[in-house]
């Protein structure tokens, strides 16, 4: 093939198939055509070569001028063969994308999105934090992270692992002091650190546990969680099956690990998470939800819609579980730590040691596809996923280039991400960088 170009053009002539196709852009107009011998030898850049190409028979063209409604039209359905060197075919695959992308954001009031690496980044913004002002979803919107949070749990352990107080291989009851985690017969457990955080301790959740606390209602504590005391939690949490034989994903799993962080620090949960972590990486709107944190954030979170697409009672709930599903985040913020936990895994963060953030990705025994307070997609990508009665999100960061995307959104859809299009948001991130 041989080709000519110049400004906005791009001309082919396929000597195998005797055929001359041309290419013409401008402003977001694109048109692609069938020319003749004739016309492609008057091609060059003396301005006329727009008005040439557009003589030709027209295969493909497609219009995104922001001004105009977007499309694009295939004249010829072999368009792609005809001219397989032309942009033709990545443009009708983004129109497509586009279509879908608009189809999934508009099932949720509200939805942000940010993607990106240490090379380039770009956050999105779409529909409302709250339906019944219209406040529309900005770069301010908070949003919820769910159990993102076990992510940031994860972080948070290997933080106090850096600072010698705590083993991740120990037994997690060697540092629990008000509270001990015990097996079916009562005999103290010896699951450690580390099989809570991968979730194959052997702690198995209630049903219809850990949800439904609502703004007014009765204070819940941790103690009340771990001993299954009251309807927000009403199983005693205790192992039911030996450490390190089942994966069992557990939110009270991870409300152990918070009354451990707090027994080794003495300090509340939120504030030391914000003291350790959040402060540390210059996250300003990250936190965890206790009462005195959403009283200052309020303003800024967004509205959650149950299933039915009906608002939570108090805008949000209440989740006493902080180190399991507490966090509230914006997207930029989640993409931000994801980019800080990618420099730590290079040993290139001051933040975290490499050897702390390489223990977070380590498959756990024999269940490959679970890490420290994340899920793995093999070897090349980490995946942390959230979904709560007033919202869904996910991040994904690829561990080999370090670009990562992140999805949040204010609504509980009914159905995981894989079916309401937020992990096909999470990776559609490639079509607009």
């Amino acid at each position: 093939m041989q080709f000519k170009e110049g400004l906005g053009w791009k001309a082919c002539h396929d000597e195998e198939r005797n055929m001359y196709t041309a290419q013409r852009s401008w402003r977001g107009f694109y048109q692609l055509c069938e020319i003749d011998a004739e016309t492609y030898n008057k091609l060059s850049d003396d301005g006329n070569a727009d008005k040439l190409i557009g003589s030709g028979r027209v295969l493909f063209e497609s219009d995104d001028d922001y001004y105009t409604q977007r499309y694009y039209r295939i004249v010829d359905e072999n368009y792609a063969e005809l001219a397989p060197w032309a942009s033709a075919n990545w443009i009708a695959g983004k129109s497509d994308v586009l279509d879908r992308r608009y189809e999934v954001v508009n099932r949720f009031p509200g939805v942000g999105f940010a993607y990106g690496s240490e090379v380039y980044d770009c956050a999105q913004y779409f529909g409302v934090a709250d339906k019944e002002s219209g406040t529309s979803v900005d770069e301010e919107t908070i949003f919820p992270a769910c159990s993102v949070s076990k992510f940031v749990t994860a972080v948070c352990v290997m933080k106090l692992r850096e600072l010698n107080l705590v083993d991740i291989d120990e037994r997690v009851n060697k540092y629990l002091k008000q509270w001990k985690l015990r097996s079916a017969d009562g005999a103290e457990s010896d699951a450690t650190i580390r099989n809570v955080l991968s979730h194959t301790a052997g702690i198995m959740d209630g049903e219809d546990g850990f949800y439904g606390l609502r703004i007014g209602d009765p204070e819940v504590s941790l103690l009340d969680i771990l001993n299954g005391s009251t309807k927000y939690n009403n199983r005693p949490v205790r192992l039911e099956q030996q450490p390190g034989t089942a994966f069992e994903y557990s939110d009270a799993g991870y409300c152990v690990l918070q009354q451990m962080i707090e027994d080794v620090t003495g300090k509340e949960f939120a504030t030391l998470v914000k003291e350790l972590v959040f402060e540390e990486i210059g996250l300003k709107k990250t936190f965890f939800a206790s009462a005195a944190e959403r009283e200052k954030h309020e303003a800024e979170m967004a509205t959650g819609y149950d299933d039915a697409g009906e608002p939570i009672p108090g805008k949000f709930p209440v989740t006493p579980d902080l180190a399991a599903s507490g966090l509230w985040s914006t997207p930029k913020e989640l993409w931000k730590l994801s980019q800080e936990f990618f420099r730590a895994l290079n040993g290139k963060s001051s933040f975290l040691q490499e050897d702390g953030a390489r223990e977070i990705i380590k498959p756990a025994g024999d269940f490959s596809w679970t890490g420290l307070g994340v899920f793995l997609e093999g070897e090349k990508t980490l995946v942390s996923k959230g979904w709560g009665e007033n919202g869904q999100c996910m991040l994904k960061l690829h561990l080999e280039s370090g670009e990562a995307s992140v999805v949040m959104t204010n609504n509980n859809p009914g159905k995981d991400q894989a079916e309401s299009g937020v992990e096909w948001l999470t990776d559609s991130y490639v079509w607009f960088m």
